[in-house]
């Protein structure tokens, strides 16, 4: 029998979700594995959360830009941003 805990969790998909929403904003930048949460979770709306478990779901992307990118992520114990840069030579 499965037993389950309603949690926010360890922050992990907070940062994915984070990262995912940057992502989808982002032109060139193409996501190529995402899952969502069985549940709805309580800090992004519907349908756009990104759900990481080790070992099982992962979210990943491709970087079509043709530029290397920077990814800065911050958080103030309370909310979670995430900045994305082209970084151009």
């Amino acid at each position: 029998m499965e037993k389950r805990k309603k949690d926010l969790g360890d922050g992990n998909c907070q940062i994915s979700t984070t990262l995912y929403n940057a992502v989808l904003a982002a032109p060139n930048l193409v996501v190529t594995e995402r899952h969502k949460h069985s549940n709805k979770v309580p800090y992004i709306t519907n349908g756009k959360d990104a759900a990481v478990a080790y070992g099982s779901y992962d979210f990943k992307f491709r970087n079509n830009s043709g530029n290397d990118i920077k990814i800065n992520c911050s958080s103030n114990g309370k909310n979670v941003s995430v900045t994305l840069f082209a970084l151009k030579y």
